[in-house]
């Protein structure tokens, strides 16, 4: 009786080509961005020429703009006897920014009727800007722009990278499966530290900057604040609709007005109409309630200083971060496929299986953040059904996790084998001791296996895929017994039959020998342990 597991994944020249059209297609719009900001990076210091001159302020102006609020100002200035006007107040035609209240700094700042200075295109007077743009922030929004077409020249390049042929020295030994192995670790090194390094780099502005905020905001004054104007602010993409509460308000402060628009402060938007709708009506314009204000800068404030259930928003950055370490820990830990050549020298050898600790902290992670996600589902107005099915598998990774976390508890197998140099057709005597409780195992069976493992191929085009199969080539029964003295310990000789092929590892092809041991427990979960051993070619020296 035998045991067959398999993966897939994506293979084949059509799926490279896919995924390559995919990076250059991504590629090909990041340059786009890139081109735009260059022309503005242009456009910036071409503007360092234009000539300062000074100005009056004819109107200054907040407006509602629909979705935002911008800063709408008229501004004159005399050049050569002849009076301009003007409104563009930088590279853009108006001030916009992230919050009211940036805007209302910057409309204390040029109040009607005040006397400040412009700078006017020589080459045409009646083109002018009240501020000239900065080229350090031109530079940043340019270099920005620089990662998308990166992001896809990389993802282009990687299958044809991945799996690119490299010289290996001659062997008795296949090297099909070694070449592929340092291939995909590499392919999976790069991919993981994709992964973490956008982690990292969200990991500021979502998770330190809002705790850090909120921490300080505990010990903020409170005013009474007049809501101006509230709405729900729609965000559309492509193929969805997020919602986000906006809410602006006036206050005073040392007996000065302040604006202010901030709800809490993790931005973004989700989904669900409802809760934002909800949200906003408990502020209808006129209605007076309290804010936050920061006492040592009267222009910041927030209506909502807690984080309260938006925290697991915050677990973004944290899941990439994780994944991209797990993924590159996982391929630096992987074992080269290669003949393990040091057994044959041992007379003695000691095999160890793989802890079961690690698969429980990646089920129990898992867990973690997808019922995370379950909890933000059922607290939000997404549809039942949807949170019906994730809870259901929550639950179920609930159950998986507490079944790997238990089985890390097992007794387990100790087991020595000798001569280390194994061929087909050697004596092979085992000897094993079980640590930890083994008195609660009520069977215990062990078991010769020789599987061969195969690649197959599936599908044409995009639903082409591949398999990994590991097959039973041979398989003996070792022991079955209930005697607490040999599940103990015991001894047992046994032989590699002749007529059966030697190791040949890899993970996608080749061969490979083990001693499976399988242990009832009743009431927790079995022990099951696979210690995997060479068997050399016969004319291997």
């Amino acid at each position: 009786m035998g045991f067959t597991f398999s993966t897939r994944s994506g293979g084949g020249i059509v799926g490279k080509i896919i995924f390559t059209t995919f990076g250059l297609f991504f590629a090909f719009i990041g340059t786009q961005f890139v081109k735009q900001e260059w022309n503005a990076l242009q456009e910036t210091k071409a503007m360092k020429q234009w000539v300062k001159a000074p100005c009056s302020i004819e109107s200054s102006e907040i407006r509602d703009d629909g979705e935002d609020f911008r800063l709408d100002i008229v501004f004159s200035y005399e050049i050569n006897g002849h009076i301009y006007r003007a409104t563009r107040y930088g590279r853009s035609e108006y001030l916009t920014k992230e919050t009211i209240g940036e805007i209302d700094q910057a409309h204390k700042t040029y109040t009607t009727g005040k006397t400040t200075h412009c700078h006017y295109n020589p080459a045409n007077p009646s083109d002018a800007v009240l501020t000239l743009p900065t080229e350090r922030s031109a530079r940043t929004s340019l270099g920005l722009t620089f990662i998308f077409p990166a992001f896809g020249l990389l993802f282009a390049a990687l299958p044809w990278l991945a799996g690119r042929k490299r010289k290996e020295p001659v062997s008795s030994i296949p090297s099909r499966s070694v070449k592929k192995a340092r291939s995909g670790k590499r392919f999976l090194l790069l991919f993981g530290a994709i992964f973490a390094v956008i982690g990292l780099v969200m990991l500021k502005p979502l998770i330190l900057t809002p705790l850090q905020k909120s921490r300080a905001a505990q010990s903020w004054q409170m005013v009474e604040a007049v809501v101006i104007s509230s709405k729900v602010k729609s965000h559309t993409s492509d193929d969805s609709t997020t919602y986000s509460p906006y809410i602006a308000y006036r206050y005073v402060m040392n007996g000065e007005q302040y604006l202010g628009d901030q709800y809490s402060f993790i931005g973004g938007s989700s989904s669900g109409y409802e809760s934002k709708a909800d949200i906003v009506r408990q502020y209808p314009a006129g209605h007076t309630f309290t804010v936050y204000v920061n006492p040592d800068n009267p222009a910041e404030s927030v209506i909502n200083r807690t984080m309260s259930n938006a925290k697991l928003l915050v677990l973004i950055p944290l899941i990439f971060f994780i994944v991209g370490v797990v993924i590159m820990v996982s391929a630096l830990r992987a074992k080269k496929a290669k003949l393990d050549a040091s057994q044959a020298r041992e007379h003695i050898v000691i095999l160890k299986g793989t802890s079961r600790a690690g698969k429980a902290v990646g089920i129990t992670l898992f867990t973690a953040i997808w019922n995370s996600v379950v909890f933000v589902l059922f607290t939000s107005d997404a549809p039942l059904f949807m949170a019906v099915i994730f809870g259901l598998f929550g639950a179920g990774m609930l159950l998986a996790s507490i079944h790997a976390i238990l089985g890390i508890f097992n007794p387990r197998p100790e087991v020595e084998i000798t001569p280390g140099d194994i061929h087909p057709g050697t004596s092979v005597a085992m000897r094993w001791r079980t640590t930890g409780r083994a008195d609660r195992i009520g069977q215990l069976s062990v078991a010769l296996q020789c599987l061969r493992i195969t690649t197959e191929t599936s599908g044409q085009g995009k639903n082409r895929s591949t398999r990994t199969v590991k097959t039973p080539l041979f398989t003996k029964e070792l022991l079955q017994t209930e005697s607490q003295h040999e599940i103990t310990q015991g001894t047992r000789q046994f032989e590699i039959p002749e007529e059966q092929p030697a190791s040949e590892p890899g993970k996608e092809s080749g061969i490979q020998w083990q001693l499976v041991f399988h242990g009832n427990i009743d009431r927790w979960p079995d022990l099951k342990q696979e210690l995997p051993f060479t068997v050399y070619p016969v004319d291997t020296v």
